[in-house]
């Protein structure tokens, strides 16, 4: 396992690496010695961003990339190597929400969560696995679920949580998987961050429908920690070879451990309901 010293003269790709939480891990990480590739669906923030980490010294590109099309992905694979040479680190952090009742989405809705979160993540794992299991050495995936993914009652969010849940399931999966080949994988779970997902919709292709309706607004998420915080538990959890990161403001534990733990006590209630007398 690398400390954060050893990471110096890797590559590292962050999808979503153009905002947020996802700029906040393309700074950690290049501030770390890695050489950085921005990629996010803006391509121009994803330019400017690799710009400005440039003009700090940390090697930058910035790519436009719609994690769910094949085809732009596999794109980003080739800039990526062509300009770095290999890639020691994938961070799957692209993510869109939308708010909505299951009864009363559409079925855009749930088109457009699923292709961006889930099966964006499985275009990446897709296109850069071959390559990294072909190198030796550390290298490390890392998954970006949420906090949603273990909650009982989602209010509101139950098609994004399902997304998140499914990551979950995955990233479980692909860890046992990339075990035998000496490639970590870390689920990213953050719970409120100040980041502008709560306009994700600005972004949501017109092929989905209308959008879904934007019931907290469009501004930075309130109450919430920095991306930068976020940034820095992640890479250390990812450094340690932690299955989960778990960031999320310290007002917020004790109440999401109490919904955790209501999630396995439903669990529970039912294993013993199944047992016969």
């Amino acid at each position: 396992m690398p400390g954060s010293d050893q990471l110096a003269g890797r590559t590292a790709v962050i999808t979503g690496g153009a905002s947020g939480i996802g700029a906040a891990l393309s700074a950690e990480l290049g501030a770390r010695g890695m050489s950085v590739v921005v990629a996010d669906i803006d391509g121009a923030d994803a330019r400017r961003l690799a710009r400005e980490l440039g003009e700090s010294g940390i090697p930058a590109l910035g790519i436009r990339v719609d994690v769910s099309d094949p085809e732009s992905v596999d794109a980003l694979v080739q800039a990526s190597y062509a300009e770095f040479g290999s890639v020691e680190v994938l961070c799957n952090n692209a993510g869109v929400l939308a708010f909505g009742t299951v009864a009363e989405s559409s079925l855009g809705d749930w088109r457009w969560l699923s292709s961006v979160n889930i099966e964006g993540m499985l275009n990446c794992l897709r296109a850069f696995l071959p390559r990294m299991r072909e190198r030796t050495g550390w290298r490390h995936v890392m998954n970006t679920a949420s906090t949603h993914a273990f909650l009982p009652d989602p209010q509101g969010t139950s098609l994004y949580s399902a997304t998140k849940h499914a990551i979950v399931g995955l990233s479980l999966g692909l860890r046992a998987e990339l075990e035998p080949d000496g490639i970590g994988v870390t689920i990213l779970c953050p719970g409120q961050v100040a980041t502008r997902i709560l306009d994700s919709q600005r972004n949501r292709p017109d092929v989905f429908g209308p959008p879904a309706a934007e019931l907290f607004g469009t501004g930075t998420v309130p109450m919430a920690i920095e991306p930068g915080e976020v940034a820095r538990d992640a890479v250390e959890g990812m450094l340690r070879g932690a299955p989960f990161v778990f960031s999320l403001p310290a007002h917020d534990h004790d109440r999401f451990r109490s919904q955790v733990e209501e999630l396995w006590r439903l669990a529970g209630d039912a294993l013993n309901d199944s047992v016969e007398p």
